[in-house]
């Protein structure tokens, strides 16, 4: 069904719930025009999946804007009582908590003691689209921090936060020389402030409809290895059937976030043949994770398919015994 089909039942049922929001505040006074104007909206969007998406986007974005305020707002009290570390944890557990049930989304979490087990550690997680944040809003520790590039420091409002948050601001343009010095001046801070930091290896989105991951960067891994502190891998499930911007499609449903086991980084050096070989290793266990975790969600829908099916079936052999009982006794009515 398009949107140019819908337009005049959409404009109508607004209209119809521009009205009764009028009768309802005059009588009750307890809820808002606005409201209940969008009500038709919201209702529609189960047989749109267009109207859908850029309902579900708009709520996202609004919410991501709302927790950029509270973000600074919350790291400057949580700075003062000194707090700084889990400033983090606690707006991305806002944004979860209050995001996540609006568009639809509900994760479960395997494995999450890995990241409390090993403290501090460079965390990485697989990076698909902007909706990522939501799981990192789920999943993301205590004492935990986040690495990202120098000019995100200057932009307003989210610069003050990450600033406040103990953010780590790299300069991307630096050599190669400058940048293991960087890492090494980053290795010693979160050792001695027992930080963990979390890094996208892919460097920016796939936006994949499959299960696969883009080739790591190696900046996390030479971090690692001059702090010698364990990888956490995390890998969120291929959610493509649930969101996709492409297709303008923001379905939303269950999804499965895997912290993997720690990856030991005691006794590798930062030499190429070792950096090329760990970032060869993690990669291969996040991609086989989450190529598990897919193959486990195609037969979760396989399954339910058969029990759909198995449903309707029933429900029609039923539906046809009960036209046979009813023509059987109009049948005897006739005769008799």
């Amino acid at each position: 069904m398009s949107l140019r089909t819908l337009w005049p039942g959409l404009l109508l049922c607004m209209a119809l719930g521009a009205a009764a929001g009028v009768l309802y505040q005059q009588h009750h006074r307890l809820m808002s025009i606005p409201f209940l104007a969008a009500l038709p909206l919201v209702m529609l969007t189960k047989w749109s999946s267009p109207l859908r998406y850029y309902m579900r986007l708009s709520v996202y974005l609004s919410g991501m804007a709302a927790c950029s305020i509270w973000g600074v707002i919350a790291s400057i009290a949580m700075s003062l009582v000194g707090r700084s570390k889990d400033i983090n944890y606690v707006v991305a557990r806002t944004f979860h908590g209050t995001v996540a049930p609006l568009v639809g989304i509900r994760f479960t979490v395997e494995g999450e003691e890995h990241l409390y087990d090993n403290r501090p550690a460079v965390i990485i997680g697989n990076h698909q689209t902007m909706l990522d944040i939501l799981y990192l809003g789920r999943i993301f520790p205590t004492g935990a921090s986040i690495m990202a590039k120098k000019e995100l420091k200057f932009m307003p409002l989210l610069g003050q936060f990450m600033t406040l948050s103990n953010a780590v601001f790299i300069n991307r343009a630096k050599g190669k020389a400058d940048a293991v010095a960087m890492f090494a001046k980053v290795a010693d801070t979160m050792k001695a402030k027992v930080l963990s930091l979390f890094i996208f290896p892919e460097g920016t989105r796939s936006h994949s409809a499959t299960p696969t991951l883009l080739p790591f960067k190696k900046g996390a891994f030479h971090l690692a290895v001059a702090a010698q502190l364990p990888i956490v891998p995390i890998v969120c499930e291929n959610y493509s059937s649930a969101y996709s911007s492409k297709n303008k499609r923001f379905d939303g449903g269950d999804l499965v976030i895997k912290v993997l086991p720690p990856i030991s980084t005691e006794g590798i050096t930062s030499s190429s043949e070792d950096i090329n070989a760990l970032v060869d290793k993690t990669r291969n266990i996040m991609l086989e994770a989450l190529q598990e975790l897919t193959k486990r969600r195609d037969e979760i829908n396989r399954v339910k398919k058969v029990f759909d099916s198995a449903e309707l079936t029933e429900a029609s052999e039923e539906r046809q015994e009960l036209l046979a009982e009813e023509s059987t006794a109009e049948a005897e009515a006739s005769s008799s």
